[in-house]
């Protein structure tokens, strides 16, 4: 018999590989999600059982928390990360502080282990995460628009090469390479392991939502080999599939130079039958600049990926910045006391060096607010403005803000 929720006793437990299954489809249901086995496929791959826990009642998971490791680029370098997801907790079980438990029980073993001075995650409800030191460092925007309305203005440069249709294999292959090459420059965005690739674009027809498989397409230059990559799916309007109306989601869109991606859009875009489009762009996407109408492309703007900083000293070290900065950071962490303190930041372009000190404070602010502009989308002057900051030196904020600025916005569209 099932023990009544207020008569439970839970049990924090940690999700072995014997019971990968079981914790999934648990999930799966904190998400009204049904668990199933042949659509997960790659995923599993990604699965770190050891990393994963829940509470349990009578041996049954009633929250789930997990995280895997992933590499996260930052201006001038990269850092490895916690990617933090499936935090679920069932309704009987909530207004218990279950979520605040496991949320100290995770940030404690990240920074027990010592290789990650970062953790990530995606907020289904961003409310929450703050009280636990993370901080919204990114933002996306949801781009949508009519396509006949979408054309671009005569100057946009589309560049002397095609776009072609290929298949998912020399898609992939392509693909993989280049998000590699481009990373470096991708402030925000995560390394792309194999397996990644293979779960994220696992095509199963559970996933489509109400739309058609995958489609891939790759832009070729004038010469050399393809620099530029996108996916999308279709959907079928109220007039049916063969008739205009057809409704283009553009999955993932990238290329090595604005010619190649201006034509990339343009091909989807362009699509025959097709009347309407979707996408998740990076903020500072120009897509809205190249179009004549610019009213054409309706752009909301969402949250993007929180970060939490593990370990300040050894993420503040692991990226460079844009001026010259030496500046006393101190930094209060109500989770982690281990992580607060004052820290010097001596830096620049070329790296940055961080120790922690006793001199006076140029600024003082929390680490959810540290991590807010850890990447550069966020400056602190705006930050300051909300009075989330506070400046103890004279002129010290607009020099943080000078330092931590980076010339692309931050973006991460790898959701997990």
């Amino acid at each position: 018999m099932t023990t009544p929720p207020h008569l439970a006793d839970l049990v924090l437990t940690p999700a072995t590989t014997a019971r990968t299954e079981e914790f999934l489809r648990a999930a799966m249901r904190g998400f009204y999600h049904e668990y199933e086995p042949e659509s997960w496929g790659p995923g599993r791959a990604l699965f770190e059982a050891e990393r994963n826990f829940g509470f349990t009642v009578d041996d049954r998971w009633v929250t789930t928390c997990c995280a895997h490791s992933r590499v996260l680029t930052v201006p001038g370098g990269s850092v490895p990360a916690a990617a933090v997801t499936f935090v679920t907790v069932q309704p009987s079980y909530r207004r218990r502080g279950l979520l605040r438990r496991m949320m100290e029980h995770q940030l404690t073993e990240i920074a027990e282990r010592g290789t990650e001075p970062v953790a990530l995650l995606w907020a289904t409800e961003a409310e929450i995460y703050g009280r636990y030191g993370y901080g919204q460092a990114t933002s996306l925007v949801q781009v949508s628009g009519a396509t006949p309305e979408t054309a671009f203005r005569s100057d946009v440069d589309l560049g002397s090469g095609s776009v072609a249709e290929v298949d998912a294999a020399e898609w992939l292959e392509v693909a993989a390479a280049l998000h590699t090459r481009l990373l470096p420059d991708r402030v925000g965005s995560l390394e792309r392991p194999r397996p990644w690739w293979e779960w994220v674009m696992n095509d199963h027809p559970s996933r489509r939502n109400g739309s058609s498989p995958y489609r891939y397409a790759l832009h070729h230059p004038a010469t050399g080999d393809p620099d530029g990559f996108v996916a999308f799916r279709t959907r079928a309007g109220s007039s049916g599939v063969f008739q205009p109306g057809v409704e283009v989601r553009v999955t993932t869109l990238d290329a090595a130079s604005d010619a190649a991606r201006a034509a990339l859009w343009r091909f989807v875009l362009d699509l025959d039958l097709v009347r309407s489009f979707s996408a998740l762009v990076a903020f500072d996407e120009p897509l809205r600049l190249q179009v004549a109408n610019q009213a054409s492309v309706k752009a909301e703007v969402t949250d993007g990926l929180f970060v939490r900083l593990v370990d300040v000293a050894r993420a503040l070290a692991a990226r460079c910045y844009a001026t010259d900065v030496d500046l006393v950071l101190e930094v209060r962490d109500a989770l982690l006391p281990q992580n607060a303190g004052r820290f010097r930041l001596q830096g620049g372009p070329d790296g940055a060096r961080v120790t922690r000190v006793d001199d006076e404070a140029d600024v003082a602010l929390d680490v959810r607010d540290l991590a807010t502009v850890y990447l550069g989308g966020v400056s602190p002057l705006t930050v300051s403005r909300a009075g989330l900051l506070e400046e103890r030196t004279a002129g010290a904020v607009a020099r943080m803000a000078a330092a931590f600025h980076s010339p692309s916005l931050p973006h991460c569209v790898d959701f997990f």
